[in-house]
């Protein structure tokens, strides 16, 4: 599971991908503190902090079932 080789999403472009109201500080939020302990996992590549689609289920698929 490396980023990399995933589809890289913008932090901006994570609430459009879930189509719920999501503010894209939540999302910061998630990557920078998490939710008990789970953050979204990021890269940084050219000044810019990414995620992917995966990432997120991942993200979600744990947080969800704690």
């Amino acid at each position: 599971m490396h980023l990399l080789t995933e589809d890289l999403l913008g932090m901006t472009q994570v609430p459009p991908v879930l189509q719920k109201r999501v503010n894209v500080s939540t999302v910061w939020r998630w990557a920078n503190r998490g939710i008990k302990g789970i953050k979204l996992e990021t890269i940084k590549l050219g000044g810019k902090t990414l995620t992917s689609q995966q990432a997120l289920t991942r993200f979600i698929e744990k947080t969800t079932s704690i």
